[in-house]
């Protein structure tokens, strides 16, 4: 066959068996010049780069809080301090810390089994102040978090996971036990003084988010979008998590100037357009029914490998679905990867990379402290330092010379 023919035929066959190939609907990879697609704060808009800490020292709902019959309480300053400066040393610049957890460690309830909030105990507020003033010094930002799905787990004993670890779905279906968390740990919280600073939990400029629950479908029984993780004995229905979500948020917005978010296991249950998923259950159309100011600042999503899925007729994985085609109305931060890369077919250096050039608006990467085999701070520090140095204006946080101390709500708050 004469070269020009052969050359021909090969093009020809090419194109035969690339047309055979589903199509994946694509979409300009160059994020917006406006950066709307990035986190709003002090004016500007900012890539959201750090780590999780599900726990500093060992102690599972135990860094702020106090596991009483254990006598645990795990918080140091020092060992605090140390993190963030290694972290802001790299160029990170926010980190999601986990504060009740399952509630073994707090707030504190009036029952063994369940009960109402009745308050924090007295280790709780001056830990998680001074916390909050050390990440000032420090210049990091924080994202707190407030509950798993793990609060959803069978009631357990102090001879198991601790008095009060599991066993509180009345707290996200009962309406007076709502009350009670809100009325008794929510607001005390938002309102207690950080040191000398001037601001308060709720208004200090370096707590930047609230998020309310972390992988919230794991705890919600109602096919065919949702089953409940195996662990969980008390799930509840989606209308009864979004009414949680949405109260909380309320609260929050109307008493404070921070953010909110959840910690959604997966675009799977966010997003209305990525390849198989089932639609966002978390935007402001099914939450606001339930309080008008109850909408969520920015969404987050988890990725792990599982979600990869077979990239033909559906994939739940940031890296194949970037922010467009996931269909997002909001700033998306990619909440939980893996610090190692592990199960994603990248390096830490190629996944940041990737996440930032699909448009999302951070990456928060389990854990610091390696508390599975997810990897730890070590096997990512080096590629956070390289995405900082990339795109230092989007990662360097700035804000006013002067910042007002006194926050006068927009909307009546909570009582």
């Amino acid at each position: 066959m004469i070269p020009h023919a052969r050359c021909a035929l090969i093009v020809i066959l090419f194109v035969s068996l690339t047309s055979c190939i589903p199509a994946r609907a694509t979409t300009s990879s160059i994020c917006p010049a406006d950066r709307s697609h990035l986190i709003p704060r002090f004016g500007g808009r900012w890539f959201l780069l750090g780590v999780n800490v599900p726990w500093l020292n060992g102690g599972f709902s135990a860094d702020f809080g106090t596991v009483e019959e254990w006598g645990q309480h795990t918080y140091n300053p020092d060992d605090t301090r140390a993190m963030f400066r290694t972290l802001r040393q790299h160029g990170a610049n926010t980190v999601r810390w986990w504060l009740f957890a399952d509630g073994r460690g707090a707030p504190e309830f009036d029952s063994t089994s369940g009960g109402a909030v009745t308050g924090l105990d007295a280790n709780f507020l001056p830990s998680l102040a001074s916390a909050i003033q050390i990440a000032a010094e420090e210049d990091i930002y924080l994202i707190l978090n407030l509950w798993s799905f793990d609060m959803l787990y069978a009631d357990s004993d102090p001879s198991g996971r601790g008095e009060h670890a599991g066993g509180h779905r009345d707290l996200i279906i009962d309406a007076t036990k709502r009350a009670s968390f809100i009325n008794n740990a929510l607001l005390p919280m938002l309102r207690y003084p950080v040191g000398t600073s001037g601001y308060t939990i709720g208004t200090h400029p370096h707590v930047l988010a609230w998020d309310i629950v972390n992988e919230p479908e794991f705890g919600i029984n109602e096919p065919p979008h949702f089953s409940s993780s195996a662990e969980v004995a008390q799930p509840v229905s989606l209308a009864q998590m979004q009414r949680f979500i949405a109260e909380i948020a309320g609260v929050i917005h109307r008493n404070s100037n921070q953010l909110t978010t959840v910690g959604s296991a997966s675009m799977k249950w966010n997003s209305t357009t990525a390849l198989g998923a089932g639609g966002n259950f978390w935007n402001d159309a099914a939450l606001t029914p339930y309080d008008p100011q109850g909408y969520l600042d920015f969404y987050q999503i988890h990725y792990y490998g599982w979600m990869n899925g077979d990239e033909r007729y559906w994939s739940f994985s940031p890296v194949f679905n970037d922010w467009f085609e996931a269909g997002f109305d909001k700033p998306t931060v990619i909440g939980e990867a893996p610090a190692n890369g592990v199960g994603t077919n990248r390096t830490p250096v190629q996944l940041l990379s990737d996440l930032h050039a699909n448009c999302y608006a951070g990456v928060w990467l389990w854990s610091y402290s390696g508390v599975d085999d997810n990897g730890r701070w070590a096997d990512a520090s080096d590629a956070v330092q390289t995405l900082a140095r990339t795109v230092p204006t989007e990662v360097r946080i700035t804000k006013p010379v002067s910042t007002l101390r006194v926050f006068l709500p927009l909307v009546q708050t909570d009582t």
